[in-house]
């Protein structure tokens, strides 16, 4: 089985277990979450390097302040420790959260875990991502 259809798979199951109708990866391997009517989470297969991504919104920096900066660089040192590390998306203004899963630790608990650590609970719709 392909990387991409095992992650439909997952997908669709964990849709299945939380109520959604559907979650699948479009023709350009990404999907995305919304949780809490305001998180949203867009997950990238990255098939060459054989993992998902998860890139969480964190918050705008209009929110947050400029000062921020400093405090993410100085918890990305550490990114090791956590798997995690932020990063600022320039277009939305929004700094983020980012995940990864490797293709081979790839199951349903891990992938639930890995939303856990974005600070997501229970998604409240599941949608292709817009252009």
């Amino acid at each position: 089985m392909d990387l991409t259809s095992k992650v439909n798979r997952l997908l669709a199951e964990f849709a299945g277990r939380i109520g959604l109708p559907s979650l699948s990866l479009d023709e350009e391997g990404m999907a995305s979450l919304l949780f809490d009517e305001q998180v949203g989470v867009t997950l990238l297969l990255l098939a060459e390097r054989e993992r998902l991504l998860l890139e969480a919104d964190v918050a705008g920096i209009d929110v947050l302040g400029e000062g921020i900066f400093r405090q993410l660089a100085s918890f990305n040192r550490h990114w090791h420790r956590f798997d995690l590390h932020f990063g600022f998306d320039e277009l939305t203004g929004k700094v983020q959260l980012y995940a990864q899963i490797l293709a081979a630790q790839l199951t349903l608990e891990c992938f639930k875990a890995t939303l856990g650590q974005t600070g997501s609970t229970t998604p409240s719709s599941g949608q292709r991502l817009l252009p």
